[in-house]
């Protein structure tokens, strides 16, 4: 392949984010203040819209492809961009004054967090399973930094640094299960292209059902660890809890989207075929998921920790689109990352603005008459709250919605009634959080001082996006 064979135009979100993340990172060794790397990275991160915006009015696929098809910039890979390039942003707009306020200004900080939102957008573009861990590996080990990013010997900092070396650990367990099932995915049918594993497996001289059978389960358990899809979600409240709140608010929805966008793409094209019992076994997965994932969170007094079991009650509606990636899959999932975005960032950036230097006020106990000492942030989080419970007509009302109608048109009747159940529980949790903000007695932990703009930008955005996306959900 030679540079002609390149189509740089596919390539432009990807490599607007990677050439913002190097000026970033240069300007940022020459220049203490971090703001000014947020700013760099906010810039980049508008060019890789506007290509995106550019690509996504392209209708010939074959000016959508670049490395022999191995990359694509369709609509399903500009659809994720977009989730992607909105979690990088709010998570840029909660660290903006976040960093200064807790001592984590190093000049790193938004390089790694923008070389992780790149790893994300080439799994979402990735047509090719080298290209898929390629991907995959950029944005782990960034996240892995990110998670750890607090230093010292404080309590926090312990905490931070252990959430980050298991999650690391884990991880690496991982992703050696997946480029395992990339090894027996291309011994069983010699390629590592979605579409030739798809047409090999589908020939009817094909020999190697069975080492291909289990190149598709490790496959699935790789990607599961990172979409924290039981029982590969251990990792995810340790690591929601422990890492810096910013980067808990990035991870829980960047790396979300990432995992989901690889999934569906080798569920809509080859996953089905590598056996007839592995979608089986991943439909009861993702119905223990929903289960797990809400009935911990019930158990739950930090709301960090909370969200992190949430999280993987989340993971689980999002199973259900990738079940019913050949139909109506695809587009659910993309519409509920983004609103999933929204209602998760938000939240985190609201957490951000009412916790210490060091995370500490997390608890149910802290945001206590938080409605009576700081409304505007109260009014947010109830919506935040609401909307990942369902109630409409905010947009995780549509986002579930559309992903149980999805799943119950794929022929699952019996999870999307499992998902409309789990997320009756899922109410108690967050109006929990909301009877204690409006109706316990005040909290007499003081609240840190309100001058944090750039993240009440981000609450600001976010609410505002649930309620319009609810409102006219097929705007996206």
């Amino acid at each position: 392949m030679n540079a002609a064979d390149i189509n740089w135009l596919v390539l432009g979100p990807a490599l607007s984010i990677l050439i913002t993340a190097i000026i970033a990172l240069l300007y940022g060794l020459s220049d203490s203040d971090s703001r000014a790397g947020a700013g760099i990275a906010l810039v980049g991160i508008g060019f890789a819209a506007i290509l995106n915006f550019t690509l996504s009015q392209i209708s010939d696929p074959a000016r959508l492809s670049t490395f022999g098809g191995r990359y694509l910039q369709d609509a399903t890979a500009t659809g994720f961009n977009w989730v992607i390039l909105a979690g990088l942003t709010l998570a840029i707009l909660v660290s903006w004054n976040y960093l200064r306020r807790a001592d984590l200004e190093q000049p790193e900080y938004y390089p790694l967090m923008m070389l992780a939102a790149l790893g994300a957008m080439v799994m979402a573009a990735s047509a090719d399973l080298i290209t898929m861990v390629l991907g995959l590996e950029i944005m782990s080990l960034a996240v892995y930094v990110l998670t750890a990013w607090r230093p010292g010997r404080s309590r926090a900092a312990q905490h931070s640094q252990e959430a980050g070396m298991k999650y690391f650990l884990l991880g690496a367990t991982g992703s050696a299960v997946f480029i395992y099932g990339i090894a027996l995915t291309f011994g069983a049918t010699g390629t590592f292209h979605y579409a030739e594993i798809a047409a090999a497996a589908a020939s009817p001289d094909f020999s190697q059902p069975l080492l291909l059978g289990i190149g598709g389960v490790l496959l699935l358990a790789g990607l599961g660890f990172k979409a924290a899809i039981f029982p590969f979600h251990q990792w995810a409240a340790d690591a929601y809890t422990g890492a810096p709140t910013p980067v808990a608010a990035f991870m829980s929805v960047v790396v979300k989207t990432a995992a989901f966008a690889a999934l569906l793409r080798i569920a809509a094209e080859f996953l089905p075929l590598s056996s007839p019992w592995l979608f089986e076994t991943f439909s009861w997965l993702i119905g223990i998921t929903m289960i797990v994932g809400n009935f911990s969170a019930l158990a739950q007094n930090g709301v960090k920790r909370m969200l992190a079991w949430s999280s993987v009650a989340h993971a689980g509606y999002l199973g259900l689109a990738v079940l019913a990636a050949g139909g109506l899959g695809s587009g659910a999932a993309q519409y509920y990352l983004l609103a999933y975005t929204l209602m998760t960032a938000g939240a985190f950036a609201v957490l951000s603005r009412v916790t210490d230097a060091d995370d500490s006020g997390d608890t149910l106990q802290h945001l206590a008459g938080l409605g009576r000492r700081r409304p505007a942030l109260a009014l947010a989080l109830t919506l935040f709250m609401l909307s990942l419970g369902g109630i409409p007509p905010l947009a995780g009302f549509a986002g579930k919605f559309l992903v149980f109608n999805a799943a119950i048109d794929a022929g699952y009747l019996t999870l999307a009634v499992i998902g409309i159940i789990t997320s009756i529980v899922a109410l108690f949790y967050y109006f929990r959080v909301v009877r204690v903000v409006y109706f316990d007695a005040s909290s007499e932990m003081p609240l840190p001082e309100n001058r944090d703009r750039a993240g009440g930008l981000a609450v600001t955005l976010a609410a505002v996006g649930i309620i319009v996306l609810g409102a006219f959900p097929f705007l996206f």
